[in-house]
């Protein structure tokens, strides 16, 4: 049953958006009561199924989750609440280990004091010695295959160790992760973070696993623990590490974690511990340099605490720009000017796919261009089949790196191309786009989302500037597909999957090669910091412009999704919890 469907049954049959909250109790077994306060998002506690036990008994494997909880001066009242949320958990194979680092707090350590639990142990340190050492602390005394870790003022939903068997059970996964929210000052849920499947690049920009995190125990061995030194970003490092060495990394799309955000918290603001900002620096850098892979580490102005990963290309390989152009001399000028006089990058071609041009102006601008020795003309006067079209540059091409280009585009950033073929040549990486702006500086393209009724531009003429969820519009996230107007992919890998598919000579080609680049096992990404304006369809026109356009725009659809089905409402970069047809990933609202 959908969640606005629960909701609705539950309101007694009154629209959605009334206004009711829950509240989290601070202490005791995890309680929630209604609250009449307009909210725009709604947790609801799951229904304890009520064969359970037999469901637990079809487990192929019932694993032991320990869970590992370093202690340091919290509120009684929110370590009761945290130890309560595992107490009262559905899946009954766990064991709960805190460790007390040294805590000042008298009263904290009466509350570790009083705990009388068969499957809790309580471990007291004598000095302080930060959270990653207690931490590992805890691990020492797990027994579990399984564990999980939990701050000692948050809490986990019912179902959450429930939820990780079955994740388990269905794919043998050494790394879960899970969608999450927090509790806000009020006890009110807010702010839910509604996540990807394994993005591979998001991890390198956020750490977006975070809440919960499931590693198998010894994968977490084999890692070493966390590090001390990264204080503040300690599970950020350990996730980055973990990556690296997990066979099988699976995400379960529910929230099994409640962040509690406290004025001294990083769920509220991470300049709230700014040594947690210089640890994200730092484990950064030596990501780079323990994978072997050239690139530098950069501020992200409009996301304090946060930084991105620009890759530098290996050695200087030739990229191969390729555009498709038809009497469109002025725009076309604008976007050659812009890549030759503008970019930095100095091993390029330019290939132009001249698709039967007949006016004066062009043929006299492609003579003029064509004298350059970086620019080769090919003439293919067919009937436009933009897939063909690329396809033929493809072949004429020399570079390393095939850079797709749309005429009607103008580089904005000098280093746009370093930037493309240092993502291009990450042997994970499929496709690479650009984040593209109109003229009014509004997002054209950041990511492509595949929603239900098809594939769409996420945040879609948007305020540039603005962070939108999670800094999805602004760091360097996978995503299922990128814009052929701007798309960047190395040769080999153009060449495996087949290049564009020529029975989508107009829409969805691009959205189509990346399909198949996932299905490959690649990731397409976007990188933010290349950035260029698009005059968007002004070479040819809005597909949506005429009857006859719409009908082939909808002919193309069905096509895409006939040759991939499985992808028919389905986005793994998306999330089944947001609004399926909204590229804002907006959370579905009660």
């Amino acid at each position: 049953m959908s969640l606005l469907r629960l909701v609705s049954g539950l309101l007694g049959g009154r629209r959605p958006g009334s206004g009711l909250s829950f509240r989290a109790e601070g202490a005791g077994p995890p309680r929630y009561r209604f609250e009449r306060r307009a909210r725009g998002y709604c947790y609801l506690p799951p229904r304890r199924p009520p064969d359970l036990e037999a469901r637990l008994a079809r487990l192929s494997a019932r694993p032991l989750f320990s869970i590992l909880t370093p202690v340091y001066a919290v509120a009684p009242r929110f370590l009761e609440a945290a130890i309560a949320s595992v107490t009262e958990q559905w899946y009954p194979h766990w064991e709960l280990i805190l460790v007390d680092d040294a805590s000042p707090r008298a009263e904290t350590r009466a509350a570790l004091e009083a705990i009388a639990h068969p499957q809790i142990k309580v471990r007291f340190r004598p000095e302080n010695r930060g959270i990653a050492e207690t931490t590992n602390a805890a691990l020492a005394e797990a027994a579990g295959d399984y564990v999980v870790f939990l701050d000692h003022d948050d809490a986990l939903t019912p179902d959450c160790l429930y939820e990780l068997a079955l994740g388990i059970d269905r794919t043998g996964a050494d790394f879960l992760y899970s969608d999450e929210d927090k509790i806000d000052p009020d006890g009110l849920f807010s702010g839910p973070f509604h996540k990807p499947d394994w993005s591979p690049d998001a991890l390198m920009s956020i750490m977006y696993t975070c809440h919960v995190t499931c590693l198998r125990r010894s994968l977490v061995e084999e890692c070493g623990g966390l590090r001390p030194g990264f204080e503040g970003a300690q599970d950020y490092d350990l996730a980055l590490r973990a990556s690296e060495r997990a066979a099988r990394i699976a995400h379960v799309p529910k929230v099994l974690y409640h962040w509690r955000s406290l004025p001294s918290s990083i769920a509220a603001d991470m300049a709230a511990k700014p040594y947690a900002v210089e640890s994200v620096r730092r484990l950064k850098e030596e990501a780079l340099a323990r994978r072997g892979w050239p690139g530098r580490v950069e501020p992200v102005p409009a996301m304090p605490g946060q930084f991105r990963v620009a890759y530098l290309p290996e050695g200087e390989p030739r990229v191969s720009v390729i555009i498709p152009s038809k009497d469109n001399h002025a725009v076309l000028r604008a976007c050659i000017r812009s890549i030759l006089e503008r970019s930095t990058y100095p091993n390029l071609e330019i290939v132009i796919l001249d698709n039967g041009s007949s006016e004066g102006p062009t043929l006299a601008y492609l003579d003029e261009i064509g004298a350059d020795p970086r620019v080769r003309i090919v003439s293919d006067p067919r009937p436009f089949n933009y897939s063909a079209l690329n396809n033929l540059g493809a072949r004429f091409a020399t570079g390393e790196v095939l850079l797709f280009l749309n005429d009607d585009t103008e580089a904005l950033t000098p280093d746009w191309l370093e930037r493309l073929i240092g993502y291009a040549q990450r042997d994970h990486v499929g496709a690479v786009g650009a984040r593209l702006h109109f003229p009014d500086s509004t997002i054209q393209h950041c990511g492509v989302v595949n929603l239900l009724d098809g594939p769409g531009h996420a945040f879609y003429r948007q305020d540039g500037d603005r962070v939108a969820d999670f800094g999805r519009n602004l760091l360097e996230y996978d995503w299922i597909a990128v814009t052929g107007a701007c798309l960047a992919i190395e040769r080999r890998k153009f060449d495996a999957v087949g290049g564009f598919d020529e029975t989508l000579p107009v829409a969805y080609n691009d959205v189509e090669l990346c399909f198949r680049l996932v299905e490959a096992g690649y990731f397409n990404v976007v990188c933010q910091e290349a950035r260029l304006t698009h005059h968007e369809s002004v070479s040819r026109g809005q597909d949506r412009a005429s009857r006859d356009k719409q009908e082939r725009l909808e002919r193309d659809r069905r096509r895409l999704y006939a040759l991939h089905p499985r992808y028919l409402g389905h986005d793994p970069f998306h999330n089944r919890n947001l609004h399926p047809n909204s590229g804002l990933f907006q959370a579905l609202t009660v």
